[in-house]
């Protein structure tokens, strides 16, 4: 079969390679989608130490079940399926707490595993969701994408929350945007450098949309609460400025998520803002099977709206695309890769 192999640093090539085998309690995917994640593209640039060359990528995907192995009953032939690829050992005081998320033994298709940047995968049948057949492999490649956000707001609502700033107009950012709108939330404001996706972000419900390049980000905030402040803001780009533009954005007891990966150096704290304020700063790891499930019927149900971010390009574009996404990405906010198309 096909496969874009991850080489080493900016090194991706399409390669032949063996179909995987079938295997006791897994069922064998024909890859239908397999979009392509900032972590993908950190781990491009060799800065993700988990992705170890040679390694076929790829965790957002949709595929047709082609063969199953013994134990998995729960899927047929011919289903049309979306993955969570997070595995989790069910057993870990985590697991147990209900954190899967976070599981210290946990391993991730396409990262420890081989993934589905090919015309092939194999997955564990538990890992396995029915598609409805009104969603396509696209949009069913972005339920793992909205997890993420579901997952910061799940853990973030203790009481309502009516005003969010999102920093970063890409996938996270946008989605996150769409939850905090789903949620409620009557002041939201989105900050970016594209003008394009701050277009796309005003689409899609912000109620302010903030150009960096014109606009200071935290004064602009303020402006939109104000002077107060926002309960959440979530940080969606990955870099040490970002990180603390968020902490400056919040009300007073607010609450600052970081979701983006890449920061260059450790972000500053003021200690003593932090205690004489109530603030909270917090982390925000991948999702639970639950936050999983949500999303597909999120997206099955058209309360959000993931067709208008992601574009199709063949799987044998997959080395260009990576160099493309890293240099010069232009309008592109998602790609995904489909073998054949």
């Amino acid at each position: 079969m096909r496969a874009l192999m991850y080489l080493g640093t900016r090194q991706m090539e399409m390669q032949e390679v063996e179909e995987p085998g079938v295997t006791p309690g897994h069922a064998v995917l024909k890859v239908g989608a397999a979009s392509i994640c900032g972590s993908d593209l950190h781990g491009f640039l060799g800065k993700s130490a988990k992705r170890v060359p040679p390694l076929i990528m790829g965790h957002e995907f949709t595929g047709e079940v082609v063969d199953l192995g013994r134990g998995a009953e729960g899927l047929s032939i011919g289903d049309r399926v979306t993955i969570n690829p997070i595995l989790s050992c069910g057993r870990c005081d985590e697991c147990l707490r209900g954190r899967t998320s976070i599981c210290p033994h946990r391993t991730v298709i396409g990262i420890e595993h081989p993934g589905a940047f090919a015309n092939y995968v194999s997955v564990p049948e538990k890992s396995c969701f029915r598609l409805p057949d009104h969603v396509g492999d696209l949009e069913g490649s972005m339920v793992e994408s909205l997890s993420n956000a579901l997952h910061i707001f799940d853990r973030s609502l203790h009481g309502f929350i009516r005003s969010v700033a999102v920093i970063g107009a890409g996938t996270q950012g946008l989605l996150a945007l769409q939850v905090a709108r789903h949620i409620g939330a009557t002041r939201i404001a989105v900050t970016d450098r594209v003008p394009s996706r701050l277009a796309l972000a005003t689409s899609m419900g912000a109620t302010h949309a903030i150009d960096v390049r014109a606009d200071d980000p935290v004064e602009a905030v303020f402006d939109m609460t104000d002077g107060q402040g926002v309960d959440l803001a979530v940080e969606a780009v990955g870099h040490t400025a970002t990180q603390e533009q968020a902490v400056r954005m919040l009300r007073q007891g607010g609450e600052a998520v970081l979701l983006g990966l890449g920061a260059e150096a450790p972000m500053a704290i003021d200690g003593v803002a932090m205690v004489n304020r109530e603030l909270v700063v917090r982390g925000s790891y991948a999702y639970t099977s639950v936050d999983f499930a949500y999303s597909l019927e999120l997206i099955s149900t058209g309360k959000i709206d993931v067709a208008s971010m992601v574009v199709e390009r063949d799987l044998e574009q997959g080395p260009g695309i990576f160099t493309k996404l890293v240099d010069d990405p232009g309008d592109l906010i998602k790609v995904a890769l489909v073998p054949g198309s």
